[in-house]
Formats: C-alpha cells, structure tokens, sequence
C-alpha cells in the first residue's frame, strides 16, 4: 500500500506567533481610517496598526504598527493586545520582548479573552519572558479550551497524553480531543482515531475506523489510507468489512485517486469483497490516469499494474488490454522507466515471438535514449541471448556494462559472469570477482536503504 501511518498526537505545540496575510484594503479605506485614527477612533487605531504591521494598504513599517496598536490597547482594546503582543513575542522590527508580550497577553485575559489565555500558556511552555513552567501552561490553556478555544483543546490532550505539567490520563486526553473535534476540528478528529488506533491508548480499531472515516469526510486526505490499513490489516474481528468497501467506492466512483487504489487492493486481496484481478486492473488503471494526468512524480499504480500483469491472474485478453493502456501511458508521460518496464514485458513474454522481441528492443532503445539503466540492460540481455538480432555477445557486454556503470546491481553481477565465461571480452578472473563484489556492496546498500525506509 501507498499509505504510512504514524502515529499522530505529538509533543505540546511549540510556541510559535505567526502573521497571516491579510488582504490589502481599498485606498479610500485607509485614507478613512488614518482620519479616524487621527480623532481618537480605537477600531481606526487599530485597522492603522495592521495596515503598518502587514504592508496591507500602507509600507510595512513595525515602529508605527506599534505605536498605532499601542494607543489602541492603551484604550482598552483587545485585539489590539493581542497583535502588539505577538509583535513584541516574535521580535518583528527589533528585537524580541517577550516580557512586554506577557503584559499584553495577560490584559487581554483579564477581559475574558481566550487567544490571550491560549498565548500565555505557549510563553510558559517556552519560558519566553517568564520562567518555563508547563503546570502553569497547561492552567492557560484549559482556561482557553473552556472557553471554546480549538488549539488550546488540542494543547490540553496532548499535555494529557505525554503528562506533561499533569499526571498521564489518556481518558481525558480522549474527552478534550472529542470537544474539539464536535467544533468541527479536523486535526482533533485525526488524533481521536489514532488514539483508538494505538494499542496502548484506545485500542479499539473499530471506533478507530468510524473516526477516521469522518476525517475523510472533514477532508483530511490521509484519513482514506488510514482506513485501508486497518481494513488489510483484517485483524479487527467486529469491524463490517463489506461496509469499509462500500464507503471506498463511493470515493473511488467519484474520482478520487487514492480510493480506486485502495478499493483495487480489496479486489487483490478480497478484503470486504470477492477476489476479483480484473476489477481491481480497471481501478488500478483509472487511478494511474489521475496520476498522469496531474504530472505526478510518482505513480505506484502504474508500478501494481506492472505487477499483476506478471501475477498471472489475468487473462490472456485482459493483459493485452493492460499492456496496450501501459503504452499509451508511456507514450503520454515519456517516462523512461515506464518504457523500459514494456521492454521487459515483450521480452519475456510467454511464447514470445520475433515480433515481440522487435518491440522489446524498440521501448528498450526508447528508455535507453533517457539514459535509463534498465533500458541500457534490456538491450543487453536481447543481444547476449539473440533475441530478435543476431547474437552478439560484445554488443551485450557494451549495454550492460552501460546499466553497470550506472550503479545497476542486476548489471554488476552480469558484468561479472561475462568476464568470468569470457563472453563478448577476454575472460578476467580478477575482474569477475571486483563485478560480484561491486553488486554485492550495492545490494547492502539497498537494503540499508530499505530499512530506513
């Protein structure tokens, strides 16, 4: 499968204030307000403030956004704390006064306000303009997600689930992730499923399941995958397989890559409905189209397609439809690996033909003119075995070591037996052994990777 899965409750959020661009006002609008401001009007005061603090309106200028915001919160008004303070907290124009931000956030809070209060407890889970003290941050942040504030909800389970500033309580985590989530937040939704989905948390995949359905739903684009895994899985005993697959394909009908890919794999693997290789061929091809068509980098349908070709489940009519498509979809991505991958289909065709190995040579020469290794390869081998041409052992050795040279390991370890059987170069025992060695060394190394894959 496409999907990897982590687990997604993290550590408490870093402290971090962020302006968001803001879009630019009409001219008469600035002109109004700078009048406004002028006679003492706060919403003008603070409206000049932005305009100075985003370059909205007026030329980026952090001095005055601050002297405008400053009269405004002078006057009481809370925005105008909160934007002077995350100023001040990230050091915009200057340099950064934490203190100066705590004041700001803690008059705020004074009056109710629940950013404030979220904003107090990030600058004591930092220790920015006070000392570090997550009880303290964590007192902040309820007080804001009792207010309804969404961040500080999530800030407070999370706190619960690692313990910090509190003792460890999963089940609180769960009740402040689920207040979020029934405000509408996807994040909180997420969490909640990967909370049952950890087996030393909920451990219930089932609920699991529901929860991650609903942050597809919300359009959390890895929920789907989520789902999937679980469903492959099949090792949750109370979970309506068949149900999992029906809210699959009604993604997949709509269009959506990622469902047809996945419902493909419930045809393969006949998870909440028959073994069925020709269906699972359609979606597959359906959702490499998608893929091609939005230039993906990447096309793992494409790469299952080629597998099930080899799988031999197919019919003989069937494959033929799916070697035609993978053509089409080499001649529109022009992608050397695609070409190559053909190559090697009609070559090792059952009852190939000649005709088949002068279409093996054409997409080889067509990958190989990429510069790919498996095309410098194909061709390679269709010489050494005289396949479609005459047999011509030097000519095999020359595109081998082609691929070879590229950091092939198949072609490494080829290299080595021409030099060891002397065929198409002087035999080369010496040499034979350094070819093994090279592939051998390249294939540690393909693991390696793999591993930390």
């Amino acid at each position: 499968m496409r999907y990897i899965i982590s687990f997604a409750i993290l550590l408490c959020p870093v402290f971090c204030f962020a302006q968001q661009k803001k879009p630019a006002p009409p001219s008469d609008q600035v002109t109004r307000d700078k009048a406004k401001a002028a006679k003492g009007d706060t919403a003008a005061m603070f409206h000049m403030g932005m305009y100075y603090s985003y370059g909205q309106g007026l030329p980026q200028d952090f001095t005055k956004a601050k002297v405008w915001l400053q009269k405004a919160a002078d006057k009481g008004h809370v925005n105008s704390m909160l934007e002077l303070g995350a100023i001040y907290a990230a050091g915009k124009g200057g340099k950064k006064e934490p203190v100066k931000a705590m004041t700001l956030f803690r008059k705020a809070a004074k009056k109710g306000d629940a950013e404030a209060m979220y904003d107090i407890g990030m600058m004591y889970e930092e220790g920015n303009g006070v000392t570090k003290d997550m009880a303290e941050a964590l007192k902040n942040y309820k007080e804001a997600a009792e207010k309804g504030h969404l961040e500080a909800m999530n800030a407070v389970a999370l706190c619960y689930v690692k313990g910090i500033g509190v003792t460890r309580d999963v089940q609180v985590a769960r009740q402040w992730l689920e207040k979020a989530a029934e405000k509408g937040d996807i994040a909180a939704t997420v969490d909640i499923a990967f909370f049952y989905r950890s087996p030393d948390l909920g451990n219930d995949c089932k609920k699991a399941v529901s929860w991650f359905m609903k942050a597809k739903e919300m359009g959390d684009t890895s929920a789907l995958g989520a789902v999937g895994e679980i469903a492959m899985e099949n090792k949750c005993t109370d979970l309506d397989l068949k149900m999992v697959a029906q809210w699959v394909r009604k993604y997949a009908d709509a269009g959506d890559g990622d469902a047809c890919y996945l419902l493909a794999g419930f045809y393969t693997e006949g998870v909440g409905v028959e073994h069925n290789y020709t269906k699972a061929m359609n979606l597959l091809m359906k959702d490499g189209e998608i893929l091609i068509n939005k230039h993906a980098k990447e096309n793992e349908a494409i790469e299952e397609l080629f597998s099930l070709y080899d799988s031999g489940k197919l019919s003989a009519e069937e494959m033929t439809t799916l070697l035609k498509w993978l053509e089409e979809a080499a001649d529109k991505t022009n992608d050397g690996d695609l070409m190559a991958g053909i190559g090697y289909i009609y070559t090792n065709k059952e009852n190939a033909t000649k005709k088949d190995y002068t279409k093996a040579m054409a997409w080889s020469a067509k990958s190989a003119d990429k510069g790919n290794p498996t095309g410098f390869y194909n061709i390679g081998y269709l010489y050494a075995n005289g396949l479609g041409v005459m047999k011509d052992d030097k000519k095999g050795f020359e595109w081998v070591m082609k691929a070879a040279a590229k950091g092939d390991r198949v072609a490494m370890q080829t290299i080595s037996e021409f030099y060891e059987k002397g065929l198409g170069v002087p035999h080369n025992h010496q040499a034979a052994v350094e070819w093994k060695a090279k592939a051998k060394a390249g294939l540690k190394e393909d693991e390696q990777k793999g591993m930390k894959e």
